[in-house]
């Protein structure tokens, strides 16, 4: 399935790296050449979501502790090369694993999972467990008689709830728990990971947690190389991808800043917090539960969420907690015309033309920008007047030779999104009084609307190969290639063009690619 460039020219300006709708044809690496997705050899710490998600498997019910983020690429924050434990957050660390170890002691029996907590044979018991748990692979008898040596000597010191607290910190504490390893055996060049190196990544790659049984028992007989297998278990786990893709969104979109921006546009915080979670009920229905595709994220006209929520959007609520609410079609239509998203790339004031049309035009569609070494408030008293409409200003900044350079091509979009407070609410006034004038020009196509908008860039060829780019690298922790001159990327985008726009098809054909399992040393 071909798709084109709907929405913007082909235009190189200075001050911008790359245009929107601009797609280059290039040669395409066989899987051999250096350009080749196959990543190097490594190692690479949870972050936070998948620490406590590790821990919650081991033991539900457990308090979820707060750990630094490695640096983000792009905004996303699961990336390999960043994510480190050293001096300036190891005490972040070691508090976490007391914490967790402190709990586990004060729930005894239920989370050592035997019957006669404090005894040897529940020791016993424990380390049979829970030490190949953590480390998602079978430990060697010589880890289970160290952490058994230790238990030992602590209870002879101290007592077994003391022992029993320290030997959940020590497995917790242990790089093998910390960090995931994709190494592979011996040898130099390419080599496919080991078996549970590959169920390692494929548990987190398809539900942000460790393998479970199914994965493992796989592992154990050696089958996780074929692709198919590795398919199925894809297409089995299906319904508990929803943390991957609320996640990816999230990050992918820039949204982290929906907080601050939700306070400084005055939403409380019942508001606040029922719109996130409205944005993850969202992204679960349609992309989980629907198995739905890129164009039905970008257009669904209902939602799902508290009686709060419908009153935000001014539709109405069928009653009983979270459900389903159809919102009006004139105003609503997919992902980035929920309260979340618009919150994120708001701000209180009197318009947001620049913040949404750059969120777009950069992060949503992989431009760069060059800022400009000027001062955009004197450029703009010289562009126009100080009774200039939001309209008049955004086209005589488009216009301009300097200004346009980035401009031209991302206030449009901004523009037909200004229908929505820096609040996320429907507006067709601003506080001043004036009319919103949300008619968008773009490539000489006129659109009413950010709903006309968003459903054209759900089509549209730049913003489709920006979202592969960007899951690709999201879910390999690094950069997994241009889908324009990389084999494996341009292979996932082609499965996601044939789909329709699937996102089940698009993490399917990542998983299933040699790069996926293959690495360099």
């Amino acid at each position: 399935m071909q798709r084109y460039h709907l929405l913007f020219p082909a235009l190189v300006f200075a001050g911008c790296v790359g245009s929107i709708g601009d797609v280059a044809d290039g040669p395409v690496n066989d899987g051999t050449d250096p350009g080749d997705p196959r990543l190097d050899a490594r190692a690479w710490r949870l972050t936070p979501e998948q620490y406590n998600a590790e821990v919650q498997q081991m033991f539900p019910g457990a308090p979820a502790v707060n750990l630094p983020l490695g640096a983000s690429e792009f905004g996303l924050t699961n990336i390999s090369e960043t994510a480190r434990i050293d001096l300036g957050n190891v005490t972040q660390f070691t508090e976490a694993a007391r914490a967790i170890g402190t709990w586990a002691a004060e729930q005894g029996a239920s989370a050592a999972r035997c019957d006669d907590f404090g005894t040897s044979a529940c020791v016993d018991t424990f380390l049979g467990w829970f030490p190949s748990a953590a480390f998602r692979r079978p430990v060697t008898t010589e880890e289970v008689a160290g952490l058994r040596s230790l238990y030992d000597d602590l209870e002879t010191q101290y007592d077994a709830t003391w022992a029993f607290s320290a030997l959940v910190r020590a497995v917790l504490l242990s790089p093998h728990f910390l960090y995931r390893y994709e190494v592979g055996p011996d040898g130099e060049g390419v080599v496919t990971l080991q078996q549970h190196e590959i169920a390692t990544l494929l548990g987190f790659a398809v539900t942000g947690a460790g393998p479970d049984e199914a994965i493992l028992a796989d592992a154990a007989d050696g089958r996780l190389a074929d692709a198919d297998v590795r398919e199925a278990h894809v297409r089995r786990l299906w319904s508990e991808s929803s943390d991957i893709w609320q996640r990816f969104f999230w990050e992918w979109l820039k949204m982290s800043t929906f907080r601050s921006q939700a306070n400084e546009t005055g939403l409380d915080e019942v508001v606040t917090n029922d719109l996130e979670d409205e944005y993850r009920a969202f992204v679960h229905e349609v992309v989980v539960e629907g198995r739905g595709s890129l164009s039905a994220l970008l257009t669904t006209n209902h939602t799902w969420g508290t009686a709060a929520v419908a009153d935000y959007y001014g539709a109405t609520h069928p009653g009983g907690g979270v459900a389903e609410i159809e919102l009006d079609p004139e105003q609503r239509g997919g992902l980035l015309t929920l309260g979340a998203w618009l919150v994120a790339h708001g701000k209180d004031g009197r318009a947001n033309v620049v913040r949404r049309g750059m969120a777009v035009y950069r992060d949503a569609m992989c431009n760069g920008i060059s800022p400009l070494d000027i001062d955009l408030e004197e450029a703009l008293k010289e562009l126009v007047g100080a009774d200039a409409t939001v309209k008049e200003i955004a086209d005589a900044r488009s216009a301009d030779k300097t200004c346009g350079a980035c401009h031209r091509t991302s206030d449009p979009v901004g523009i037909a999104f200004e229908t929505y407070g820096g609040n996320g609410r429907w507006q067709e006034t601003y506080a001043d009084g004036n009319p919103v004038e949300a008619e968008a020009v773009i490539d000489g196509v006129t659109y009413s609307s950010a709903v006309e908008v968003s459903a054209a860039l759900a089509e549209d060829e730049s913003f489709r190969r920006c979202l592969v780019k960007r899951f690709g690298h999201f879910v390999m922790g690094a950069e997994f290639g241009d889908t324009v001159s990389v084999r494996a990327p341009r292979e996932a985008y082609d499965a996601f063009e044939e789909s329709g726009g699937s996102f089940e098809e698009l993490l399917v054909a990542i998983v299933r690619d040699p790069a996926f399992v293959e690495r360099r040393k």
